[in-house]
């Protein structure tokens, strides 16, 4: 079994602004990042990459992030993932805080400072990655 990559983390996020704006901000960072448009396409590829993280937002056309999450906590294959929901549904928050904790829940717009360090707090931070997928 290989070790975990710490710095593997799937977005899943339908707007294609701050999916990139997020992209973009954990590659700088030095994170191998892979994203999903929808809540379909990030079950299967949490399903297949497995990785250290996933940023999730809730409000999605096809699959909702709290129906992925409920997958993904259903399949023992994810269930161990960890989970940071990004969420501009505000009423959304306290269910949210209290299923993943507060720290894991962030509401947009959000402060990068604050997104980049709880990825940190929850990976490891990255270790000599490139960034590179």
């Amino acid at each position: 079994m290989t070790p975990k990559d710490s710095t593997a983390i799937l977005v899943v996020e339908d707007d294609p602004s701050i999916r990139g704006l997020i992209e973009s901000l954990l590659h700088a960072e030095g994170y191998a990042v892979t994203t999903a448009s929808d809540g379909i396409a990030g079950l299967v590829k949490a399903a297949a990459a497995k990785p250290a993280l996933i940023l999730l937002d809730v409000m999605m056309p096809d699959l909702g992030g709290v129906r992925v999450l409920e997958e993904l906590n259903s399949d023992p294959a994810t269930a161990h993932i960890p989970v940071i929901v990004v969420t501009g549904k505000i009423d959304a928050v306290p269910a949210l805080a209290a299923k993943l904790g507060e720290a894991n829940v962030i509401a947009k717009p959000f402060a990068v400072a604050d997104l980049l360090t709880r990825v940190a707090e929850v990976t490891g931070g990255p270790v000599g990655a490139s960034g590179v997928t």
